[in-house]
């Protein structure tokens, strides 16, 4: 039994350090350019070892995907939850947003290429799961603006759009990093989207 734990262990290990290893590369060369073998000589273990872990690239890519974007879903909605009340709820999904993708800027970059049309080197959408569960987490967003609304917190504003505009806003901030990160800690681009939705830019107003 022992022998077969720790089997199972080095197994989950192995599995883990390659995904991490695809994710680099598919985030830099984009899907169709990135093989098999190429993950295996990076990652420096055999082909036939991804093989047995993974049926091919397709299914390692689809695994790779949807197991980060299950962690950043849940990262983000655990942080809201922890919101006391609406207006907190939104600066709770702002400072997850951003602060996850400052942390995972590979994975930042196969998100942009699944949801919002930012295609690498001839790369196309393949994760359906990841479009389903970003709308999830824009539903979670919609009730927060509902629940604000209705206590008289945000202006009388259809929540769906109010949500789309948030992502949209915390999305085009964490588009610049792409090509180069922000410095230990995103919290300028935190503070600076926080002040623009929830406080406006207009003085005076």
């Amino acid at each position: 039994m022992e022998n077969s734990s720790r089997r199972e262990r080095e197994r989950q290990e192995h599995r883990h350090y390659i995904l991490k290893t695809a994710e680099e590369l598919f985030a830099r060369d984009g899907f169709l350019k990135v093989t098999m073998r190429q993950i295996a000589q990076k990652a420096e273990f055999a082909l036939g070892t991804l093989y047995r872990l993974f049926k091919g690239k397709e299914e390692l890519y689809d695994q790779l995907v949807n197991g980060k974007t299950e962690e950043f879903v849940g990262f983000v909605s655990e942080q809201m939850a922890e919101g006391r009340d609406p207006r907190e709820k939104v600066r709770k999904f702002i400072e997850a947003k951003l602060a996850f993708f400052h942390r995972n800027l590979a994975f930042l970059r196969l998100y942009f290429a699944e949801t919002h049309g930012y295609r690498q080197h001839g790369a196309r959408a393949r994760s359906g799961f990841l479009r389903r569960r970003h709308e999830r987490l824009l539903g979670k967003l919609t009730e927060v603006f509902e629940q604000g609304i209705a206590a008289g917190v945000f202006r009388e504003t259809p929540p769906q759009k109010l949500a789309a505009a948030l992502d949209g806003l915390t999305t085009a901030f964490a588009w610049a990093w792409i090509d180069k990160a922000p410095g230990a800690f995103p919290t300028e681009e935190i503070d600076a989207a926080e002040q623009i939705f929830l406080h406006g830019v207009v003085a005076g107003v």
